[in-house]
């Protein structure tokens, strides 16, 4: 029986720890002058410009970030939204994390521009 308990526990432990990983490393990369969003795979972002982009820290993940043009939030431009004159609200931090503090959670911001506010969820 103990046998039993302790196989099953390796188990859960290590499928914990494979989730965990999974999501651990997202957000986004800069090298050779050119940008990049990881997640399950690594994409290049076209409209990003190297020089100016700005990743916007967060207490969870790399997300949000921003150039000269474009606000940017999971490698994709959030249309109608001022890289200029947006600010952040408050960031929305996952309510339950996993046994090892890593994992997806789903996070977010609410950003204002120009009055409006706009709510961006982690898509996973």
């Amino acid at each position: 029986m103990k046998k039993k308990l302790i196989i099953l526990a390796g188990m859960f432990i290590l499928s914990q720890f494979s989730f965990s990983l999974s999501c651990l490393f997202r957000g986004y990369i800069l090298e050779n002058d050119k940008v990049y969003y990881e997640s399950r795979e690594k994409i290049q972002l076209e409209a990003a410009d190297y020089k100016s982009f700005e990743i916007i820290s967060s207490v969870n993940y790399s997300l949000l970030s921003k150039d000269t043009n474009n606000v940017y939030y999971q490698g994709k431009i959030l249309e109608n939204i001022n890289p200029k004159t947006f600010k952040i609200i408050e960031e929305i931090k996952p309510a339950i994390r996993p046994v090892w503090g890593y994992g997806c959670g789903s996070s977010g911001y609410i950003l204002e521009d120009k009055g409006i506010r706009y709510e961006v969820k982690e898509v996973l």
